[in-house]
């Protein structure tokens, strides 16, 4: 006969261990899916690099993609609090940190010609004005909030980016923008709280026989003033600066 100390002594050791199997029944559709979900944004980065899709196909996509997994889940899948817990934010400059996708993601596409990184900002810390050469990027707030301005890149001139303003608004947590040649070229983040952070994806060297007027520097950046008054046809001129310049005007 069983006694009433005998269930209970089953019970202690049943329990934890039907626990333990529900925990990880539970937790490996999480993983597989978030597994699924970096696959998938490296097939979308393939798909661009060898023309497979063109530069506003990809935002399109990018953007759908990188806002149907929870942001909870890519904080903790890409291990971003610990990537980040030693930034010290010395001035109002982002701070960067370079996630990487575990083995089980699959990177044998050939010559990768893209990456994923971390940006992080104390309140009133920037991400400078800039527009890019041959390059396209998406930033997903994953912490905090960002004044966000984009502006479509018209025409280059000889020493200015002639450009139109297309967004100018708060960016929350799971929000995200993107960025290319053909639509929303530059951008520029302001932190609206401390600890303010975007994970961000950049596929650069898509077209090497694309010309520009305004030739970029080694990370196909170009810094501009946006905040010149517009002319009467809503256009910005906006002046081509340094570095220093830039960081100087708008984080400092």
């Amino acid at each position: 006969m069983t006694t009433r100390r005998a269930i209970l002594e089953m019970l202690a050791v049943a329990v934890p261990f039907y626990t333990a199997l529900r925990t990880r029944a539970l937790a490996a559709p999480g993983r597989d899916a978030l597994d699924d979900w970096a696959r998938n944004l490296v097939a979308l980065n393939h798909d661009l690099s060898t023309h497979k899709i063109g530069l506003t196909v990809w935002q399109d996509r990018v953007a759908a993609l990188n806002t149907s997994v929870p942001v909870n889940d890519v904080v903790r899948y890409l291990d971003i609090d610990r990537l980040t817990a030693g930034f010290i934010y010395p001035d109002k400059l982002a701070q960067t940190a370079d996630p990487q996708f575990p083995a089980a993601v699959d990177l044998g596409n050939g010559p990768q010609h893209w990456f994923i990184r971390v940006f992080g900002m104390k309140r009133g810390g920037a991400v400078i004005p800039h527009a890019h050469n041959d390059m396209v990027s998406a930033h997903l707030v994953v912490s905090g909030r960002f004044h966000a301005r984009t502006f479509n890149r018209e025409r280059d001139q000889a020493d200015a980016i002639a450009i139109r303003p297309s967004m100018d608004r708060t960016l929350r947590r799971g929000e995200i923008i993107t960025m290319s040649d053909d639509r929303d070229n530059l951008h520029w983040l302001v932190a609206e709280e401390d600890r303010s952070m975007t994970f961000d994806v950049g596929v650069v060297d898509i077209d090497p026989a694309r010309r520009y007027a305004i030739a970029a520097n080694k990370y196909h950046m170009i810094y501009v003033d946006p905040t010149v008054p517009a002319e009467s046809d809503g256009l910005i001129h906006a002046p081509v600066i340094t570095f220093e310049q830039s960081a100087a005007k708008f984080a400092a």
